[in-house]
């Protein structure tokens, strides 16, 4: 159905079934706001879980058992999103998350928790997947940019609100509503998305689903992931030996079973094209540098600059503030100028400066300096992360737009995962016991310890600056392809016979120029 508008209105006016996409939006930006928050919610509630359910040895795998089936279960449902009807696979996918939901709620003990917070995983991972590729189905890249925009907002804001959440219902309803809150939640948004998410498509050719490419990429996922992770019993050398071992052997594995099989899981060959290739490494990059802010800025601010664990955890505001601003605003921009590269060089060159501000800050630096700085990488990340996978969707067929988005997804996981892992050891190989000094609060702290972990600290942040320059350069090369005006660009091409003069007139009188179109979108 071609969308039509009444000049002069000043507004777009949208086909009910055009409407109805934006209430199915809404409704998906429920559903993922909840999963991602139940990502986080565990922080605050972890005492109580473990007050009534004890087994302290599994307390870690609450959090990293949701984490690992997440980022595992990504490319499997990408590549079967290609395969299948997306509105019934991102049905399955919620119900997935919720009936983990629920079976975490009524967790009789740790091993079964452990266990439904698995099956949690497995849906948010399918979200995580589906959302942005259905988003892609749904909306004209010309237009995409602004619903981009608005989920990375969502994932933000998630991750702040996960652990005031789960604080609040922890004091007044128990532990257990954490997880019970989904259900009045993701029912009715559940009702509206297989309301009004599009049909079924019709597929040419029936494709067989890569299982043993889906095993290897999950056991080499799973292997890379328990090895970098600080707080599982395979924290030992020699455990993270064999892991990163099977990881690197399931990787060659996989690599020859890829090229010689007709349909992957993962199609390595999408990243031949230069802008998909750029675009994963974006996102990569993206992930990499988030969840290193996130996580090094307030111990940064409690080590070297002694400040409070409240004062620390305020100043994650303004790196929060500036990707919710920088997605929506960007996301805007983007629909309105119909161009993404301008934004992708602006946001590297953002996360550059204020890395680069950080790595030179020390105990003496105001903190007006340190939080403009991080609000500088907030922006940049705003401006980077969903409109690489914007570039992403708009360089890829529609055959495979759902193994690349979640492509996109997955290696933006992996960057986070490698990100931690490997600054982290960084970190404690420098001043380990210094930092450790430091944050027990044990007495007789010296001036030369803290300031040791002030310049270790300095070349933490110097690396992500060096990273986020690799970024830059990712973005200068990135080729911009103009912005398709429909859902289907390519399909229409092949798919549509040949016009009368007469019909050709009738559909210019139809529609408007694109940009007055997109100028008068209204969500």
């Amino acid at each position: 159905m071609r969308t039509r508008t009444t000049r002069g209105s000043g507004r777009l006016r949208l086909p009910e079934q055009d409407r109805g996409k934006l209430g199915a939006f809404w409704a998906m930006m429920v559903v993922v706001f909840l999963a991602a928050m139940d990502s986080t919610v565990v922080a605050t509630v972890l005492p109580a879980i473990l007050a009534e359910l004890g087994s302290s040895g599994l307390l870690a795998w609450v959090v990293t058992s949701y984490l690992l089936t997440t980022a595992v279960s990504i490319p499997l449902w990408g590549k079967v999103a290609d395969l299948t009807s997306r509105r019934r696979l991102y049905l399955v996918a919620a119900a997935v998350f919720l009936l983990g939901s629920l079976s975490v709620a009524s967790a009789p003990n740790m091993p079964v928790l452990l266990a439904a917070r698995a099956v949690q995983g497995i849906g948010t991972g399918g979200l995580m997947a589906l959302t942005p590729t259905i988003i892609g189905q749904m909306f004209a890249s010309r237009i995409r940019g602004r619903f981009h925009g608005i989920q990375g907002a969502v994932l933000a804001g998630a991750s702040i609100v996960g652990p005031l959440v789960g604080g609040f219902l922890e004091a007044a309803l128990g532990w257990r509503w954490a997880f019970w809150i989904n259900l009045p939640l993701v029912l009715p948004a559940l009702l509206i998305a297989a309301r009004f998410l599009p049909a079924p498509e019709t597929r040419a050719e029936k494709r067989r689903i890569d299982l043993v490419g889906a095993a290897l990429l999950a056991v080499g996922a799973s292997a890379f992931l328990l090895a970098l992770s600080e707080d599982t019993p395979f924290a030992s050398a020699s455990s993270r030996a064999v892991l990163l071992g099977t990881t690197a052997v399931t990787v060659l594995m996989y690599l020859f079973w890829q090229a010689r099989h007709d349909d992957p899981v993962l199609p390595l060959r999408v990243l031949r094209s230069p802008v998909v290739a750029a675009a994963v490494g974006l996102s990569f990059i993206s992930g990499a540098v988030m969840i290193a802010a996130v996580v090094y800025a307030p111990l940064y601010a409690q080590t070297v600059q002694e400040q409070s664990a409240a004062s620390a955890g305020l100043l994650l505001l303004p790196l929060t503030g500036g990707v919710l601003v920088a997605n929506l605003a960007g996301g805007n921009l983007i629909t309105w100028l119909g161009r993404y590269r301008p934004f992708l060089i602006g946001g590297t060159a953002a996360m550059t400066t204020g890395f680069g501000v950080l790595a030179t800050v020390g105990a003496a630096t105001g903190l007006g300096v340190f939080t403009a700085a991080l609000a500088l990488v907030g922006i940049g990340i705003g401006l980077t992360m969903q409109p690489s996978v914007l570039a992403l969707q708009n360089g890829v067929s529609a055959a495979d737009l759902g193994s690349a988005t979640a492509a996109s997804t997955f290696f933006r996981q992996l960057g986070s995962t490698l990100s931690i892992g490997v600054l982290g050891a960084l970190l404690t190989g420098w001043v380990g016991p210094q930092l450790s000094a430091i944050t027990e609060g044990a007495g007789g702290v010296t001036a030369a310890a803290r300031s040791q972990v002030a310049a270790a600290f300095g070349s933490l942040f110097l690396i992500l600056t060096i990273v986020a320059v690799v970024a830059f350069v990712l973005a200068l090369l990135l080729p911009e392809k103009p912005l398709a005006e429909s859902t289907s660009a390519a399909e229409a091409v092949e798919e549509t016979p040949e016009e009368t003069p007469e019909e050709a007139t009738a559909e210019v009188t139809a529609e408007e120029p694109a940009v007055e179109r997109s100028r008068n979108v209204r969500c």
